[in-house]
C-alpha cells in the first residue's frame, strides 16, 4: 500500500508541474474571474447565473485537464523510459497502475479545490453559496475520477496519444447520453444495432447519475448508490487495465 500511495503522490507532482496542466488552470481560474462579469449581463438571479457558469467552466475545463493527463501518462512515461525505473524498484504492474489511478484521481480533486474555492468565494458574497454548490463539486470529482480510469485504460491499450485522447473524449459525450442510446436501442428490437447499443449501454458510464443540475434542488439523492456505483465501475475499470497491462510488451 505504502508503495501505491507513493506513486500516486509522484503523479500528482509530476502533473502539478505540467505546463499544459498549469496552462488549462490558470485558464480556468481566469474563466471563474470573467463568470463575474455575468453578473451585471443579467437582469435578474445574478449570482445564480454566476454559480451556474462558473459550475459549467470549472467540469468543462477540469474534464480537458483530465483528459489530457490521463490519456497521455503511460504512453509519455513509456516514450521517456521513465516507467522502467519505477518497475525496476520492485513495484509490480498492478501496483503502478493503481497508484497512477490515484495520483490523476488527486489531481482531480486538487483541480476542483482550487477552482471550486474560488467560484465558492465569489458565491459567498453573492449569497449564492450553499450545501448544494458543495455537492455540484463532488459530483464532478466523482464524474471526472471515473473519466481518468477510463483514460489510463485507453491509453494502455493504445500506442498513439491522440487515439486514447479522442477515445477518451468520446466516452465523456457518450457517457452524457446513455439514456437516449437506451431509448433508441429500445427501438430496434432484433436488430444487430440493438446488440450494440445495449453492449454501449452496459459499458459506458452512468454519467446521468452524476450530473450535478439533477442534485442542485432535490433532497432525495441516494449516496449510497452514488459512491457505490462511482468505486465499483472505477474497480472494474482499473482491473481491465491491469490484465491488458500484464499481457503488454513494453
Amino acid at each position: 500500500m505504502k508503495k501505491i500511495l507513493t506513486i500516486g503522490k509522484y503523479t500528482l507532482k509530476e502533473n502539478i508541474s505540467n505546463k499544459v496542466f498549469n496552462g488549462i488552470l490558470y485558464f480556468g481560474v481566469l474563466s471563474i474571474f470573467f463568470t463575474t462579469l455575468l453578473d451585471k449581463v443579467a437582469l435578474y438571479e445574478g449570482g445564480r447565473v454566476i454559480r451556474d457558469s462558473g459550475l459549467f467552466f470549472t467540469e468543462f475545463l477540469i474534464m480537458l485537464i483530465t483528459v489530457y493527463i490521463s490519456s497521455t501518462y503511460v504512453i509519455k512515461a513509456v516514450t521517456e523510459k521513465s516507467i522502467y525505473l519505477v518497475l525496476t524498484k520492485a513495484v509490480s504492474k498492478s501496483k503502478y497502475i493503481i497508484g497512477i489511478n490515484l495520483g490523476i484521481i488527486y489531481s482531480v480533486f486538487c483541480n476542483v479545490f482550487v477552482m471550486g474555492g474560488i467560484l465558492g468565494i465569489i458565491l459567498y458574497t453573492k449569497g449564492e453559496f450553499d450545501w448544494w454548490y458543495i455537492r455540484a463539486l463532488f459530483f464532478i470529482g466523482l464524474k471526472l475520477s471515473i473519466l481518468s480510469s477510463l483514460g489510463i485504460f485507453f491509453s494502455i491499450i493504445s500506442d498513439s496519444t491522440v487515439t486514447s485522447t479522442i477515445f477518451t473524449l468520446f466516452t465523456y459525450i457518450l457517457g452524457h447520453g446513455v439514456m437516449e442510446i437506451k431509448a433508441i436501442s429500445e427501438k430496434l428490437t432484433g436488430s444487430l444495432f440493438q446488440w450494440i447499443l445495449d453492449l454501449l449501454y452496459i459499458i459506458l458510464p452512468k454519467f446521468n447519475l452524476l450530473n450535478y443540475r439533477d442534485h442542485l434542488i432535490t433532497t432525495d439523492t441516494n449516496y449510497l448508490l452514488i459512491f457505490g456505483y462511482v468505486f465499483i465501475y472505477i474497480t472494474c475499470v482499473i482491473t481491465a487495465t491491469n490484465i491488458v497491462f500484464q499481457k503488454k510488451r513494453l
